[in-house]
């Protein structure tokens, strides 16, 4: 599992392509039943779906 060692900022370029296989993966966490990273993997999904 993932663990968050810090809490910051980031910036990443991606393609839109690329962008799309994070979200695609980011949504199979929900796939996996009960995990850690499943709460901030759905937080992390609802930003990025603002972008478009």
């Amino acid at each position: 599992m993932a663990s968050l060692k810090s809490v910051g900022a980031v910036t990443v370029e991606l393609s839109f392509p690329e962008l799309e296989l994070v979200r695609r993966a980011l949504r199979l966490v929900e796939s996996f039943g009960t995990v850690d990273d499943e709460d901030p993997a759905r937080d992390l999904l609802a930003d990025l779906e603002e972008v478009r």
